[in-house]
């Protein structure tokens, strides 16, 4: 009786990677002619904004076939699979979509060609909601900051297949060299110039990226970006910032973020409609959070008075934090609180290892400290589980200050 429920176990197997994306078997315990094995993986379903969702294909033997030649069948499967995928086949609805960039490209074409090829595809993907704005945005930066440094060295004729490790660290170190990058800003811009070309991967442009065996800065021990204030530091802010009325704006939106961790680009995001005056909450649609799902806060007498008097009779369609910091029509950047924080810094002599980020991580810093819950920090910061929280305060809540123990018993 025991070998014969081992006999019917249903089995999954890992067949392939491509592209990040993993292929599986599902074998059922018991194949019928209406439950047969099939494929599955994770695709970007356009008609749920390019989320990730479960996507599979049958057919994948019947119920004549062992189990043996099922796998072997799988393996031919998925590699057909992959060839539908790279030609615009949509598996969620059985349809070739027309991808809009035709890649002409080897690796005798002229690096210029390839960067501009890969940017016209990544704004299709765009604009089928495959990728955000955002992403697009990076693309075009990483782009820019690698033209100008061909040109500079005078590789603008060179041909894609002659780019190699030490080009992509040449690059990258001469940028950060010239732009003062952190380690956490290098590897950002490691990571975009690599997705440039996993696409020539794809598409069998090139054989191998040459980021795959670059230089990767190590950030494990570098706490510079998130530097957590120390309690002076935090009251010195506080009182140039309330004082200073060109920084009104940004005392604001460093109070939003220390008080609820609203992420900076929510907040360029946000506009006069989306604060219920009367039950005093900022609701927050899913279409202007970074999770996708709606975020309710419940404002404080400070901070309604702090968005009250910096919003004044602004009608609704005004973003909050608009330009120059001042609610009005035209929207900001989502680094403008970043750079204005800097200015802000530079003007007051303020440390440079404080960042306006970092206030984020310093109020969950002290709520830790003052005895909240790993619960209480899931919430606030609105991760998907208590592990993404646990990771995040194992890596971002730390200060190289070791303190005495307050216990005294000794």
């Amino acid at each position: 009786m025991k070998s014969q429920n081992a006999k019917f176990q249903s089995e999954n197997h890992f067949i392939r990677e491509w592209n990040g994306i993993e292929f599986h078997l599902s074998i059922p315990a018991k194949v019928t002619h209406s439950n047969k094995p099939f494929i599955y993986f994770y695709w970007p379903d356009p008609a749920r904004q390019g989320n990730l969702e479960r996507a599979r294909k049958g057919g994948i033997g019947g119920v004549k076939d062992t189990r043996l030649s099922v796998r072997k069948k799988a393996v031919s499967a998925v590699d057909a699979i992959i060839q539908m995928l790279s030609k615009g086949w949509n598996p969620f609805t059985n349809t070739y979509v027309n991808i809009g960039v035709h890649v002409d490209l080897t690796a005798a074409s002229p690096i210029l060609k390839c960067l501009d090829v890969w940017i016209e595809h990544r704004q299709e993907r765009r604009e089928s909601k495959m990728i955000g704005k955002t992403a697009l945005k990076n693309n075009k930066i990483v782009v820019g900051h690698f033209k100008k440094w061909l040109e500079a060295k005078g590789f603008t004729g060179r041909k894609i297949g002659t780019f190699n490790s030490i080009d992509i660290d040449n690059f990258l170190g001469f940028k950060m060299n010239e732009l003062k990058w952190g380690k956490v800003t290098y590897n950002t811009y490691r990571c975009d110039i690599g997705t440039f070309f996993s696409f020539l991967v794809k598409y069998k442009v090139v054989g191998e990226s040459p980021v795959k065996d670059s230089v990767k800065k190590n950030t494990r021990h570098d706490s510079s970006r998130f530097a957590i204030y120390e309690e002076e530091e935090l009251r010195t802010v506080v009182k140039l910032m309330e004082k200073d009325p060109a920084y009104f704006g940004l005392y604001v939106a460093s109070k939003m973020l220390y008080l609820y961790n609203i992420r900076p680009v929510e907040m360029t995001r946000l506009q006069v409609g989306d604060v219920d005056w009367v039950k005093r909450r900022l609701i927050l649609a899913p279409n202007k959070t970074k999770n996708e799902s709606e975020a309710i806060f419940e404002l404080n007498e400070e901070m309604y008075e702090l968005l009250e008097k910096l919003v004044g009779n602004a009608p609704d369609s005004y973003f909050i934090f608009g330009h120059r910091c001042k609610t009005s029509l035209g929207q900001i950047d989502d680094q403008y609180f970043t750079q204005k924080f800097r200015y802000f810094r530079i003007k007051y002599d303020i440390s440079s290892k404080l960042k306006f980020y970092a206030l984020k991580h310093s109020s969950n810093f002290y709520d830790l400290q003052d005895g909240a819950s790993f619960y209480s920090i899931m919430e606030k910061n609105r991760h998907a589980s208590l592990q993404v929280t646990n990771d995040y305060i194992h890596n971002r809540l730390l200060k190289k200050i070791v303190r005495p123990t307050s216990n005294n018993r000794f």
